[in-house]
């Protein structure tokens, strides 16, 4: 139901060779994806540690890839090639478990001609527990939520009991939520100050106020959404956030703590999504709402065709650049030789699309045809005509 990130690990003094420690070649010896690897230990005794993940990320924090560090705590991961990067180390036991290690956001390193050596130490987190109640009767189930000042975002159901842990926690300041699994009662968040590794600290909840609730349709140009879309509830005073799931354009989103709201939904459909205003919802209201994407990116269209015998190119590359050469969108032309392309792209000018043949078309290759200084405007499409293609 909601959303998740995650966090990392510190760093370590390097310890072992390359090639003592995981079979890589030696540094030295340059290659086309330099390997990333390491020792993850803890951080008290120096033992290896297991069942820790490593995630690997570009500079711009872009998912790349992950791994898990084998049984003596070493693992390994092929990076895509030379550049800066951001590792993670996060333990992979359940949050609730209050001798997990803590994970920081951030490892960096960078990646030259050769394999690189990182070594980090883990140290077991702090914990924040307590049980969660409703007009004082335990809440069975009950959802919490801690979000530190550094932007980690822990989650956890209590049990039966309405009782509850989050362990591995950073040394931070962190907002606790809890929320009845029925949608019954809610309640004021509790901040729980310099959380310290190794430590616990009590946050206990009794839930009185009635729930909010919004209601309503996500429509796209008039219609009802198709499939499937998710859709972030945000309270704009507490900082709370709901992710729901959206069917069929149908909107519901129940137990929202009282406060001022805004939606965030996201492109659909081809049309452009947004922040949505809801306004203040009171204890135990009901916002009826409907969202309308009524806007979409402009496209370009046209018809690629033989400039000797004005036949149509089937099957012929498109593909639309920005004015910094960013590939933005790629698809081949019909049977009829005609194309359409862009849609999702918002109002900009600088634009480039460029018709051209990977390979042979029966039996014929075609020179590139560029058209540059184009401009995309939203909902409307800009017609190129007829592109000859000069066969070679």
């Amino acid at each position: 139901m909601f959303a998740r990130r995650w966090l990392v690990a510190a760093l370590l003094p390097l310890v072992v060779t390359a090639g003592a420690l995981v079979g890589v070649s030696a540094p030295a010896e340059a290659e086309a994806r330099p390997p990333i690897f390491g020792r993850v230990t803890d951080g008290s005794t120096g033992k290896p540690l297991r069942n820790i993940k490593v995630l690997l990320f570009d500079a711009s924090f872009g998912y790349v890839l992950q791994t898990k560090v084998r049984p003596n705590g070493v693992y390994q991961l092929s990076s895509p090639g030379p550049g800066s990067y951001h590792l993670q180390f996060i333990d992979g036991r359940p949050a609730y478990d209050t001798k997990a290690y803590a994970a920081r956001l951030d490892v960096r390193i960078h990646v030259g001609d050769s394999a690189v050596q990182k070594n980090v130490r883990l140290r077991r987190g702090g914990a924040i527990g307590g049980s969660v109640k409703v007009k004082g009767k335990r809440a069975a189930n009950a959802h919490i939520r801690a979000i530190s000042n550094g932007g980690q975002v822990i989650m956890v159901d209590a049990n039966k009991r309405g009782e509850y842990a989050l362990g591995g926690l950073a040394k931070d300041d962190y907002r606790v939520y809890a929320y009845d699994a029925r949608n019954r009662r809610v309640g004021k968040s509790k901040l729980v100050r310099s959380v310290k590794l190794g430590s616990f600290r009590n946050a206990s909840f009794n839930l009185k106020t009635r729930p909010a609730t919004i209601r309503g349709f996500l429509t796209v140009a008039g219609a009802r959404a198709r499939g499937t879309v998710y859709v972030t509830a945000v309270n704009k005073k507490t900082g709370e956030y709901w992710v729901q799931k959206v069917s069929a354009g149908n909107l519901s989103l129940r137990g929202l703590t009282p406060g001022p709201y805004r939606l965030e939904v996201p492109d659909t459909g081809g049309y452009f999504g947004g922040s949505f205003k809801i306004g203040t919802l009171r204890a135990g209201s009901k916002r009826n709402v409907t969202i309308d994407l009524g806007t979409r990116g402009g496209t370009f269209s046209g018809q690629a065709v033989n400039d000797s015998t004005g036949a149509p190119i089937p099957n012929i590359s498109v593909r639309l650049t920005d004015s910094q050469g960013r590939v933005l969108d790629e698809h081949p032309s019909g049977q009829d030789g005609t194309f359409r392309i862009g849609g999702s792209v918002r109002q900009q000018a600088g634009m480039t699309v460029t018709v051209f043949a990977y390979s042979t078309i029966q039996e014929v290759t075609y020179s590139p045809k560029v058209i540059t200084d184009l401009s995309v405007l939203d909902n409307q499409d800009v017609g190129l005509g007829v592109v000859r293609m000069t066969p070679v």
